[in-house]
């Protein structure tokens, strides 16, 4: 587990790494969206490297105490339900990204996939999605497939704003450069992707519940809505949640 001590000091450590993460993001083209639906394909948190983040959580931690408790709440809520609610990005807003210039390689490079290479990834979701639905059925419980299954199909909604187009061989290369800037850190990258599995929202609810506690009270808040129809302990966990984690120390 990451312990919030050095997760403080990663942060230190990641901001002038930061704008070399932006310079990356640079480089890709600029995308329009042509959707009537716009926010849909915030649907789903994306997996992000550990440099990205690092930089959502120097966002969380720039923010007003109220604010940042909030946003720590709702990381939280999505965390624990999940594999029960079609949840949108906790930044997201009225179907407005409020980090956008700041989002991760997974939404810059969403839509720009070729269609094969979307397709693919599509279909590799759902059957991870599967094995999801099947690992709580032996805990004993029936989630609801339209939820666990839900995957939003590849976009062919996204323009280059300009004529400039990339290739799927160009985005892998760019995502290798990020995942390179992961190596200042190599220690708690690899706890983030093994421990965490790049899930931006578990890490957050490690951080304020405990990692141990994180993973049984997700278990244990799933049963209740599931079984009971209930949300007391998910209700419980939620007040949980103070300023004081991600608080900005050198201030």
């Amino acid at each position: 587990m990451i312990a919030i001590s050095e997760f403080d000091t990663a942060i230190n450590t990641a901001r002038p790494l930061l704008k070399s993460l932006q310079s990356l993001y640079k480089r890709l083209p600029e995308t329009r969206c042509q959707c009537e639906q716009t926010g849909v394909c915030c649907a789903f948190l994306p997996e992000m490297t550990w440099m990205e983040a690092l930089q959502w959580s120097g966002v969380i931690q720039q923010m007003s105490a109220n604010a940042r408790t909030g946003i720590l709440q709702k990381f939280l809520e999505f965390y624990l339900t999940n594999p029960i609610r079609d949840s949108e990005c906790p930044f997201l807003e009225n179907g407005v990204c409020d980090i956008y210039e700041l989002r991760p390689f997974a939404c810059r490079a969403y839509g720009l996939w070729s269609p094969e290479f979307g397709k693919v990834r599509t279909q590799n979701s759902r059957r991870d999605r599967k094995a999801l639905l099947q690992m709580w059925h032996k805990f004993g419980l029936e989630l609801p497939p339209e939820t666990v299954e839900f995957e939003i199909d590849y976009c062919d909604k996204v323009r280059c704003a300009t004529e400039k187009s990339i290739s799927d061989r160009q985005l892998m290369d760019f995502l290798q450069q990020v995942y390179r800037l992961d190596q200042a850190l190599p220690d708690l990258q690899t706890k983030f992707e093994a421990e965490y599995h790049s899930d931006f929202s578990f890490l957050m609810a490690s951080l304020v519940l405990g990692y141990r506690k994180a993973i049984l009270g997700k278990f244990a808040v799933v049963k209740e809505i599931v079984q009971q129809r209930t949300e007391e302990r998910l209700q419980q966990m939620l007040h949980r949640v103070t300023s004081d984690v991600l608080s900005d120390s050198s201030h």
